[in-house]
């Protein structure tokens, strides 16, 4: 069940009271994007009915918030363990082994969050190179490329610290 999954309590290790406060400030972030993509639509359907008079470009600044929502609130889900899961061998797993488990599963999701980091910064290069823009504002892409990469980084060390804590015993699974 999904409840045996959660934590049993907040995990108090070094690493993770050392990355809690920068992953908060990145979720205020990602809340503060959602308010500016929501006050863009907004505004964007308010003049499009009443004013015939869409916004300006609001497709693509929303396109670059929902990324940037995106961006922002992974590095938290990741050290806080919130991220979608799929518990089908946890049931099945020994209570020996949840620990183990725990670091092995941070350690796969740092890794598939390095890759991308790597990835990013790859398309982030490319898109310097071949100086891409945006379609209507003619914004260059790679800064924005380019912050994803980081904050794909900074998720992966975040899933590095949980798996730290998992491995120190400051976070442990619930009885299934």
């Amino acid at each position: 069940m999904a409840d045996a999954a959660k934590d049993a309590g907040p995990a108090s290790g070094p690493a993770m009271r050392f990355a809690e406060a920068p992953a908060k400030a990145l979720s205020l972030i990602a809340c503060l994007m959602l308010l500016t993509m929501m006050t863009i639509t907004f505004l964007d359907v308010l003049g499009r009915y009443f004013f015939s008079s869409p916004l300006p470009s609001a497709y693509e600044l929303v396109s670059l918030c929902m990324p940037a929502i995106i961006f922002c609130a992974l590095p938290l889900a990741n050290l806080r363990e919130e991220h979608v899961t799929v518990d089908l061998l946890d049931g099945v797993t020994p209570g020996r082994l949840k620990r183990a488990q725990g670091v092995i599963v941070n350690l796969i999701v740092a890794g598939a969050t390095c890759f991308l980091a790597w990835r990013l910064w790859v398309r982030s290069a490319d898109q310097a190179r071949f100086t891409e823009v945006t379609e209507e504002l003619f914004l260059p892409l790679w800064p924005f490329s380019l912050v994803m990469a980081t904050l794909s980084a900074v998720a992966a060390l975040a899933s590095f610290a949980a798996a730290l804590a998992w491995a120190s015993g400051a976070r442990r699974r619930a009885a299934s």
